[in-house]
C-alpha cells in the first residue's frame, strides 16, 4: 500500500513539475523571441547609421570658385536631384532661343514684303493718274491733231436732241 501512496504523492509533483517545465519553456519561448526583436531592431539601426554615413549630406557642400570650376560642386546631391530640371529649362532656352530667331527671321520677310507692296502701290498710282491724264478729252485731241493720219477732228456743229413722244 505504500506503493500507492507514493503514487498517489508522486502525481501532484509531476504534474507540478510538467507546469514548472511549460512555464519555463514558455519563459524561454518568449526571452528567445525578444532577443530576436532585439537583433532584428540592432540590424535595422545598423543599417540606418551605415546609410547616414555613407550619404551626403543635403547642402551643396564647399562652394568655391576651385569647386565650381573643377566640377565638384556637379556631384553634390543637390545638384543630382535637380537634373531633370536643369535638362527640362536648357530644353525651355533652347526652344525659346529658336522660336526668337524664326520670328525674326518672320519680321524680316514681313518688313521686305511691305516695301514692295508700297513700292507696288506706288507704282500703280502712278500708272493711273497717266493713263488719266492721257485719257482726258483735251488730251486725246490734242494727240488727234497732231497726228497726220487721224481722220476724226473736233465737230463743228452743236450737238441736237431728238424729241420723241413714247412714254415711259
Amino acid at each position: 500500500m505504500n506503493t500507492e501512496k507514493d503514487n498517489i504523492a508522486e502525481e501532484p509533483l509531476q504534474d507540478e513539475m510538467q507546469q514548472v517545465a511549460a512555464q519555463d519553456d514558455a519563459g524561454t519561448e518568449e526571452r528567445e523571441r525578444t532577443q530576436e526583436e532585439q537583433a532584428e531592431s540592432e540590424k535595422k539601426e545598423a543599417i540606418k547609421a551605415i546609410k547616414e554615413f555613407t550619404d551626403e549630406d543635403d547642402g551643396l557642400g564647399e562652394i568655391s570658385l576651385r569647386a565650381m570650376l573643377g566640377g565638384d560642386i556637379l556631384q553634390s546631391k543637390f545638384i543630382r536631384n535637380q537634373v531633370l530640371f536643369v535638362m527640362f529649362c536648357v530644353a525651355l532656352a533652347l526652344l525659346y532661343t529658336g522660336n526668337r530667331y524664326s520670328s525674326q527671321q518672320d519680321a524680316i520677310v514681313i518688313d521686305s514684303l511691305r516695301t514692295k507692296l508700297l513700292d507696288t502701290r506706288y507704282n500703280v498710282l502712278t500708272q493711273n493718274s497717266e493713263l488719266m491724264n492721257r485719257t482726258r478729252q483735251s488730251n486725246v485731241e490734242k494727240t488727234l491733231r497732231l497726228t497726220r493720219d487721224s481722220l476724226i477732228k473736233e465737230a463743228t456743229t452743236p450737238p441736237y436732241l431728238i424729241k420723241t413722244d413714247s412714254i415711259r
